[in-house]
């Protein structure tokens, strides 16, 4: 309920390790590496940035990618999707948490009691 406090933000989508895990559109890898020992990639294009984990990446910070352009491999890692693996995609605009699906058009509106 809090931004500060522990909680999924963004999307599960269901997946096999060794998928390929690709960029939902074209951007600059601002981040590739591990945090908490989880791997991470995060495309920025303009003020909106991506996120994807567990990933192993593929891509190094600063590379150009394009929407469909293989950013690393799905990896299976201690979390709330095992035994199988999933990817975890989530979507900012500056430091709010956005609904990611809203880069494919499906995104919900949830309305919340005041």
């Amino acid at each position: 309920a809090e931004p500060w406090l522990a909680g999924h933000r963004g999307v599960d989508l269901a997946g096999h390790t060794g998928e390929p895990v690709r960029a939902a559109g074209t951007g600059v890898i601002s981040f590739a590496g591990s945090i908490a020992g989880i791997g991470v990639v995060a495309v920025t294009s303009g003020a909106l940035r991506t996120t994807y984990q567990p990933v192993r990446p593929s891509v190094h910070r600063g590379d150009q990618v394009v929407a469909g352009d293989v950013l690393g491999r799905l990896i299976l890692t201690g979390s709330h999707c095992l035994p199988t693996a999933c990817l975890h995609w989530g979507l900012l605009r500056g430091d709010a948490y956005l609904d990611p699906l809203a880069l494919l058009g499906l995104e919900v509106v949830r309305l919340y009691p005041d």
